[in-house]
């Protein structure tokens, strides 16, 4: 029987390590953390393995080093053919704890170093290893929804934060795109996990890590399904409000000029 593999960064702790615990206790599920895997080995199904691997996707050597060396491990394991042929390899990207005050702060290099430019390169490093129905998973965030800002009372002002989840579900629209014109099956998709009690918010939110992650898993777990799509535990997400966009831009360039 052929093992689903998957990687999952920023999974040492929070909603991460929660994502790597369940899937884990799922059967045939061969999973590569960024992180230890001692605080739920004994949860582990006795058909899956979890492998920890050293992973920081701000550090360019540090994403070659983890995608040569999970490259390696499944060649030796005689994994090849059922990651390329029959099974799927998924990324699932978690932000790195960056603290509220950053946040608040509005520190965009921080912020965008790991959502974007370090998910770029993660992207770019592993996206060779899947296989033609593998699936990319972006974890993203509902205030990464232009919609949710044309709503009253609007979401908490984060312009770094929100932003960045933004631009990467700009980018799961670009990359799925891309595979669309490369004629491959591979899906790529935003999901929103809800505010979940983490270090990212110090936690403050409102739904355990263990509940907010069940979304992903699900993707994560799901053979087919649509690509090209934002989700979270309801559902799918508006990516924007067309009428919303319609009255920015005509405020902007006047109408005079249009």
């Amino acid at each position: 029987m052929t093992l689903r593999t998957i990687l999952v960064t920023g999974s040492n702790q929070g909603l991460g390590m929660h994502i790597v615990h369940q899937l884990a206790s799922t059967p045939n599920v061969l999973v590569f953390m960024s992180g230890s895997s001692t605080k739920f080995v004994l949860d582990v199904h006795p058909s899956s393995t979890v492998v920890p691997v050293q992973l920081d996707i701000t550090d360019d050597n540090s994403v070659t080093a983890a995608q040569v060396f999970i490259s390696d491990f499944i060649k030796e394991k005689g994994l090849q053919a059922s990651i390329f042929l029959s099974s799927s390899f998924l990324k699932i990207k978690t932000p790195t704890a960056i603290s509220s005050a950053a946040i608040g702060a509005h520190s965009f290099k921080a912020v965008y170093e790991v959502n974007i430019f370090g998910t770029v390169a993660v992207t770019d490093a592993f996206r060779p290893l899947l296989n033609n129905d593998g699936t990319i998973l972006n974890v993203s965030s509902g205030l990464g929804s232009i919609s949710a800002y044309t709503r009253r009372p609007a979401p908490l002002v984060f312009p770094a934060y929100a932003s960045s989840k933004t631009a990467l579900n700009a980018l799961t629209v670009q990359w799925e795109l891309q595979e669309e014109q490369k004629g491959s099956a591979i899906r790529v998709v935003s999901i929103d996990p809800g505010h979940n009690r983490t270090n990212l918010n110090k936690f403050t939110g409102g739904m355990p890590p263990a509940d907010g992650c069940k979304v992903i898993v699900d993707a994560a777990l799901e053979k087919g399904g649509k690509t090209a799509v934002f989700l979270n535990r309801d559902g799918e997400v508006a990516w924007w409000n067309p009428d919303f966009i319609s009255r920015i831009e005509y405020q902007i360039v006047g109408k005079d000029s249009l």
